[in-house]
């Protein structure tokens, strides 16, 4: 009996411990998780190489197709990161189909910064082979744009701005 009331008393004592103070903010969602889990890259890792703050993501936008056949899908998603720059990226390759593939690359073929080689997204391996390619393309996506690309931004995840970010290197 009393090793039952010692358990019930520690059990108690961690769950008080684990409470937040009265009048607290509700603890939000992790930020690796969520809407945005099939996502490539989780809100606060790094986007590509090189390792630097500035490459760092703050926030996550689904983009979300409103054509016709591929209405309501999630095609790919839009990385903002410290530096204030903004990336397309696909889906997962589990989560593609042949009709998201065409949609993501009409929006890229759009959006993407003059410059960059690449206009579609090159396939990530062939033959069973990585192909090195890179997978996060620099977009400039103008005001009002959304509704002639067919697609729409919804918000994924966002890392608070009162919360530093922590070391690139981990």
């Amino acid at each position: 009996m009393f090793a039952i009331a010692t358990f019930v008393l520690a059990v108690l004592g961690i769950t008080v411990a684990q409470m937040p103070p009265p009048g607290a903010p509700p603890m939000s969602q992790p930020l690796e998780s969520g809407a945005c889990l099939d996502s490539p890259r989780p809100v606060p890792k790094v986007l590509m190489k090189p390792v630097s703050r500035a490459m760092q993501l703050v926030r996550v936008d689904e983009v979300v197709s409103t054509a016709t056949m591929t209405s309501g899908q999630t095609i790919g998603f839009l990385y903002t990161t410290a530096d204030g720059g903004t990336w397309l990226g696909q889906r997962s390759s589990v989560y593609m189909s042949a009709a998201n593939a065409t949609a993501i690359n009409a929006v890229l073929a759009s959006t993407h910064v003059p410059g960059v080689a690449n206009n579609e997204f090159p396939p990530q391996s062939r033959y069973g082979t990585p192909t090195g390619y890179p997978q996060f393309f620099r977009v400039q996506i103008p005001p009002g744009a959304m509704a002639a690309l067919r697609v729409e931004l919804v918000p994924c995840v966002d890392w608070p701005t009162t919360r530093p970010l922590p070391d690139p290197n981990m």
